[in-house]
């Protein structure tokens, strides 16, 4: 599906500036604000006319140069992606998600295999541990597949655990779901071989990292706040304290954006239990959850007597039919820099 909005060379210059480093999605608008277009800032980048922009130096000028030098190399890559099928979007292209707009600092250059559609508004994150329980993976895929049976499309983090089983839940269900990916689209290769017309129909793989990006804690970071603006609801499945996964629901607490909770009957996570004190809706089951996505504010049904979640199948995490191909680390190698990098301004929320 080729970008109808702009040609090839255009989104050359456009890619080549959003790939150059030291460039966070506050120094992308800014840099074009100042010299009007992806490739003047290239071409005319210069000590002097860099000067008073937040955050410039020696650094981000070479980045710069360099990215203009290697402008053959961006042209070929660009006709790699819209050859795969990648729209390389923009803020102002007509099919660039709606819901990214309410960010501070929206993606400066997005690319995006599917179509993002009006109904896919009507949406739950579901985000939780790279490392679930049995129980966790379980509950993720019971809530993203009655959800995704009842029209809401499924948003989460293409990682495994949590992700995967929200994913899988969706597509089993024949429903629509998002993968918000925390590196660069060249580098995702989904194991789906169970779903691959489902994946045509349904899903829409996005990012926000330059295409060949490899996995880092700092595109795992933007990767959260993505995930948090384009859900309507997000629910916890199962998070450890100090963890990607509560970075992803203080940014959707930011942007006002309603949030559910996981309440399991044996060995409560922590993650869960401080997400609940924060304001999310305790839900207990899937009918809880399900009456929960659909109130205005995220409140639960009465309280019911059983824990539907405990009681869930675990045989559905050996049974899921996706796997994340990349390697996608762990909420571990995320917590050592999450705390230090969630108030920097290219992450910002608000």
């Amino acid at each position: 599906m080729a970008n109808l909005s702009r040609n090839t060379e255009e989104l050359a210059w456009w890619v080549a500036l959003h790939s150059a480093g030291h460039i966070g999605p506050a120094a992308f608008h800014r840099l074009l604000r100042k010299f009007g277009s992806p490739q003047a800032a290239l071409l005319s980048a210069t000590p002097d006319a860099l000067q008073g922009l937040p955050g410039a130096d020696s650094s981000l000028l070479d980045s710069l140069t360099f990215a203009a030098i290697r402008i053959d190399y961006t042209r070929r890559l660009v006709e790699r992606l819209l050859d795969r099928g990648v729209q390389i979007l923009t803020p102002g292209d007509p099919a660039f998600p709606p819901p990214l707009a309410k960010l501070k600092w929206p993606p400066g250059l997005l690319y995006m295999h599917g179509r993002y559609i009006p109904a896919d508004a009507r949406s739950v994150g579901i985000i939780g541990s790279t490392q679930a329980s049995a129980v966790g993976f379980s509950a993720a895929y019971r809530a993203a597949n009655a959800l995704a049976a009842r029209g809401f499309t499924i948003v989460s983090g293409a990682a495994r655990g949590i992700d995967t089983a929200a994913h899988t839940g969706a597509l089993d269900a024949g429903g629509r779901t998002i993968f918000v990916l925390p590196l660069g689209i060249l580098n995702f290769h989904p194991l789906v071989e169970s779903h691959p017309g489902k994946l045509e129909r349904n899903a829409v793989i996005l990012s926000e990292l330059p295409p060949e990006a490899p996995w880092e804690t700092r595109g795992a970071l933007t990767r959260n706040r993505i995930t948090a603006a384009l859900s309507e609801r997000i629910f916890v499945a199962e998070a450890q304290l100090a963890s990607g996964t509560l970075h992803t629901f203080n940014i959707a607490r930011k942007l006002g954006i309603p949030a559910m909770a996981a309440v399991y009957r044996l060995n409560a996570p922590e993650g869960n239990l401080a997400a609940i004190s924060a304001g999310a809706a305790p839900v207990r089951s899937v009918a809880e959850l399900l009456h929960a996505a659909s109130s205005k504010d995220a409140a639960p049904a009465p309280v019911q007597q059983s824990f539907d979640w405990d009681s869930a199948d675990a045989d559905i995490r050996a049974d899921a039919d996706i796997r994340a191909d990349a390697d996608i680390r762990a909420d571990a190698d995320i917590r050592a820099d999450a705390d230090i990098r969630a108030d920097h301004q290219d992450h910002q929320p608000e």
